[in-house]
């Protein structure tokens, strides 16, 4: 496959060693040529210092390591996660904490049982101009040819007085198309996003209200830009996955995407060769956890967790299949 990817969570000058490592030694003797870095807030932004967190990784390390990525015939493309993904529960990221304004929802009761992740209101007239800025900042510090926005699991949408009234598909679509604005038509390079919004989660969402949309926001699909990559992930053991094909109808390029499940891995790289045109582009292996530890035990060092070792395991997998 052309893309065989790895996506990591890069948080913080304390992964510094397990990136370099990654880039440097783990992904090329994978055979693995792409890392997506979610960084999010842990980056010393110069335009907006108040949206970084503690400890964060400067501008010197991202160049030294897309220096190194590129000398191993990897390519690092930085990730900050939009719209939704803004807190863990109550506890907003350094975006919300530091502009609480931006909140798409403050009067929600982050702490119910329920509640996932707090959202910024597509709407606020002062959102896109600052992460317009920390992504510039992302993108000059990596040299990056691509970024990444993320844009999943949105479910918080439509609350405030800017937005309610107005379908989410029609917010969720002015915030991809916004996006690409800055990133495809001002910045010339590709943008990548998560796919699940676009899904309806009764039909080619696999009937997950993860996977898929419950909310409305899957008509979105057909209100924007066709040049966005979608990393299509689905980490159940589905018999099929109809959205690689659904995706491709569409015209979007497609990056399909797996996790810590070897059946769903091998069952979903095998549908994607299947639907396969040549707007397939291969096969991404995602993490969701410690990077020190999933680096550690890619490197044949022993696991902390049957967690991680589960993870290990779907990227060995995944770019296994991806390679042969």
């Amino acid at each position: 496959m052309e893309r065989r990817g790895i996506h990591v969570m890069f948080s913080g000058r304390t992964h510094l060693p397990a990136m370099e490592r990654l880039v440097g030694e783990i992904a090329p003797s994978l055979g693995l040529n792409w890392v997506i870095a979610e960084v999010n807030g842990n980056f010393q932004y110069a335009s907006h210092p108040e949206a970084a967190e503690a400890n964060s990784i400067t501008a010197d390390d991202a160049r030294q390591l897309a220096k190194m990525a590129r000398g191993h015939g990897v390519e690092l493309v930085p990730m900050y996660n939009c719209l939704g993904h803004q807190s863990w529960k109550e506890r907003p990221a350094a975006l919300l904490r530091s502009h609480p304004e931006f909140n798409e929802a403050p009067d929600v009761d982050a702490t119910a049982k329920d509640f996932y992740c707090m959202s910024w209101c597509p709407n606020h007239p002062d959102v896109n101009p600052l992460v317009f800025d920390l992504f510039d900042e992302l993108i000059d510090a990596f040299g990056a040819k691509a970024f990444h926005v993320g844009m999943d699991e949105v479910f918080i949408l439509g609350h405030c007085p800017r937005c309610k009234g107005t379908p989410n598909a029609d917010l969720f679509a002015k915030a991809v198309n916004d996006l690409h604005a800055h990133l495809v038509g001002k910045r010339k390079m590709e943008m990548q996003m998560w796919g699940d919004r676009f899904l309806d989660s009764e039909t080619v969402g696999c009937r997950h209200t993860w996977e898929g949309s419950a909310n409305q926001t899957w008509p979105a699909v057909d209100m924007v830009r066709k040049d966005i990559v979608i990393c299509d992930w689905h980490y159940e053991e589905w018999d099929d996955f109809p959205s690689v094909r659904f995706f491709l109808d569409k015209g979007f390029r497609v990056w399909p995407a797996g996790w810590n499940r070897e059946k769903s891995v091998a069952r979903f790289t095998e549908v994607a060769r299947r639907d396969a045109t040549p707007k397939m582009l291969g096969y991404m292996a995602t993490t969701w956890g410690n990077m020190t530890d999933i680096v550690a035990g890619l490197a044949g060092e022993p696991t902390a967790t049957d967690r991680v070792a589960a993870v290990v395991a779907g990227v060995k997998l995944g770019a296994k299949l991806a390679k042969d």
